[in-house]
């Protein structure tokens, strides 16, 4: 259920009786119920207490059994004081249902009766998706943006946007397509403000971030899971995002990301640390490369294979690359303006299962993802295999376990970043607060499906 709207009460409505089983003059006695109704998006439907609905001479209400059909619509529950509890089965259902109630005293006797519940439609506000904040840098002007794959009307309403500048920033949209420019020379942080109002004048809101630097800046957005999207300028990488159902996008969000629709349009590689499912999708992915004829992904050998069994592979096979695994070496690809070295380490817990660590050399940063590496290599054996502190890491994506769980300050001085990013939460993300000390390495929390953030550049300033 989408938009802000308040919920409607439960409203019970007097109906004649719904239906009667045969019953003997022994059996219970069930009064008619009412018809139920509620708005569509309510959590619950009702919750009705049966003993006000039922007489039985030879019982008192506690020896009653009330039961019902397993396979209706809507998700019915029977507490131990027999309350009733209705929910629908999603926020978006709607509809009626008719429910057979059977109640049976102890000693056998049986009645039945029907109760109708009724879901309404209710107008729904119209939805915004994430949109990634803008950036540009060095003198770039900010690219045009095409609004309609961002926003759409549950209930089928047109839909039209409107703009409102920020501080600094002008803004217009026409024909869905948003324009913002800034001042000559101007290097800062702006917002523009986003409505979307369907044809009944029911709107959503949203604020969109736009950042100036004198460089281009090396942008991290964070997809949920491990998925990560960075952009630097015009080059895009995607890290384990090409799954099905792991990322915590909407059904939507998903389709676009499968058809490389904006914003995951022009990626020019995709890096896959191991196939396990919530990392890698092999048909997903596949589905991925054929919507995106511009995108290389490389990963295992095992991920390359299991996509050879996926249709249009004869249309994507010279666009996959799979790396054989050989514990603790290391294999360096150059992907247009991105240099990756991808290192061979072990997945965490899983004895000899491969996994791939990447370091993406990309716009003057360094960053480093480690995948599902496992947590048993001491961390002189890190730095003796692969030289990280050496290598001026700039971020560090590393299990949420690693960082934050059960940190070990010995995995961050083997790497020696400047930044560190806990991803692949098993639960609620860390806050500022709970998080563990990472050594030297600064924490950044991108907890929120689309949260960005600007890599800094090495002399501090502003990013």
């Amino acid at each position: 259920m989408h938009g802000s709207r308040a919920r409607c009460e439960i409203i019970g409505i007097a109906a004649a009786v719904l239906f009667f089983g045969v019953r003997s003059l022994a059996a219970p006695v069930v009064r008619p119920f009412p018809e139920y109704v509620a708005a569509e998006g309510a959590m619950y439907v009702t919750s009705i207490r049966l003993d006000d609905w039922v007489e039985d001479p030879t019982a008192a209400d506690e020896e009653l059994t009330w039961s019902f059909p397993a396979d209706t619509a809507l998700r019915l529950a029977l507490t131990p004081d027999r309350h009733l509890v209705v929910r629908p089965p999603n926020a978006d259902w709607q509809g009626i249902e008719t429910v057979v109630l059977t109640v049976c005293n102890r000693t056998g006797e049986c009645t039945t009766g029907a109760v109708s519940f009724r879901v309404e439609n209710a107008p729904d506000d119209p939805v915004i998706e994430w949109i990634p904040d803008q950036a540009t840098g060095g003198g770039a002007p900010f690219a045009a943006l095409d609004l309609g794959p961002y926003g759409w009307d549950p209930d089928g309403d047109s839909v039209a946007w409107e703009v409102g500048g920020g501080a600094v920033l002008t803004a217009a949209i026409v024909d869905g397509v948003l324009s913002v420019d800034a001042p000559d020379g101007w290097v800062g942080r702006d917002a523009v403000e986003l409505v979307l109002r369907d044809s009944t004048g029911r709107c959503a809101t949203r604020s969109l971030s736009y950042t100036a630097t004198e460089s281009v800046p090396v942008v991290i957005a964070s997809l949920g899971g491990e998925g990560i999207m960075i952009q630097w300028g015009g080059v895009k990488i995607l890290i384990d995002a090409l799954v099905r159902d792991a990322l915590p996008l909407t059904t939507s969000e998903r389709r676009r990301l499968q058809g490389a629709v904006s914003p995951y349009d022009g990626v020019t590689l995709a890096l896959v640390t191991h196939p396990h499912y919530d990392h890698f999708d092999a048909g997903y992915a596949a589905q991925f490369l054929l919507h995106s004829p511009g995108t290389r992904l490389v990963s295992l050998a095992e991920t390359a294979e299991a996509m050879r069994e996926q249709d249009g592979w004869d249309q994507i096979a010279d666009r996959v690359v799979g790396i054989p695994f050989s514990a603790a070496a290391q294999t360096r690809l150059e992907v247009g303006a991105a240099v990756v070295t991808a290192f061979h380490l072990e997945h965490t817990g899983l004895g000899s299962i491969p996994n791939l660590a990447f370091l993406i050399e990309i716009g003057g940063r360094r960053l480093l993802h480690l995948g599902d590496a496992t947590e048993d290599w001491p961390a002189a054996d890190l730095v003796a295999a692969f030289g990280w502190p050496s290598l001026g890491i700039d971020v560090l994506f590393a299990s949420n376990r690693w960082l934050v769980t059960s940190p070990d300050p010995n995995l961050v001085a083997a790497v020696a970043p400047r930044f560190a990013i806990p991803v692949h939460f098993a639960g609620l993300c860390p806050s500022s607060r709970t998080a563990y000390a990472v050594g030297d390495a600064a924490l950044v929390l991108l907890c929120a499906k689309g949260s960005s953030w600007i890599v800094p550049p090495h002399d501090g300033g502003m990013p």
